[in-house]
């Protein structure tokens, strides 16, 4: 070989040795993970209780989400009990959703059922700050143009904060129910 040569393939040996060092490194990275379906509902999965406040009214709510039906639905059901206080009666409330993921729209759907008979299909929301807001543009069995909003939401503390507002036709919406939960 040259003596040109020589120091041609010398000066080159690094931006060689450099390129073979970033292809291995590279290699051994893991790949990043995918995305799921429901992995933005992780922080919520479980069980979960705490008080209620509902229109003045103190109470107690259990609530569970879980995966269902192979992962492809989220379930959820909640319980509420409002003791008896002054004039009012016992009372107990019960809600249930499936939530899914339409690909097809790229957005999370849940239909709820109330136990008062109402019910709403709700579109999702991911939002920036992690909470997940669902809004139902019109609710069944309860006055016409009601709409309602259900806004799921971490605290630092790590309880879940649930809020259910409702707005009737043509008004802003207005705290309904907000509880704070702790995971059981």
């Amino acid at each position: 070989m040259s003596p040109d040569r020589n120091v041609s393939v010398i000066r080159c040996l690094p931006a060689v040795v450099l390129l073979l060092t970033t292809a291995v490194a590279s290699a051994q990275e893991p790949p990043a993970s995918a995305w799921k379906v429901f992995q933005e509902f992780n922080f919520v999965t479980g069980s979960w209780s705490g008080p209620v406040e509902s229109g003045g009214r103190i109470g107690g709510r259990v609530v569970s989400f879980g995966l269902e039906v192979d992962g492809a639905t989220l379930g959820y059901r909640a319980t509420t009990y409002f003791p008896v206080k002054d004039d009012r009666p016992e009372a107990r409330t019960e809600e249930i959703a499936k939530i899914v993921y339409d690909g097809a729209k790229g957005k999370y759907v849940a239909f709820v059922v109330f136990s008062t008979k109402a019910w709403g299909i709700y579109d999702g929301e991911v939002r920036p700050d992690g909470s997940i807001l669902f809004t139902a543009r019109e609710m069944a069995n309860l006055e016409a143009g009601l709409r309602s909003r259900w806004i799921l939401s971490r605290k630092a503390d790590g309880t879940l904060l649930e809020e259910l507002d409702l707005a009737p036709s043509g008004k802003d919406f207005s705290p309904y129910l907000s509880a704070t939960l702790t995971k059981k």
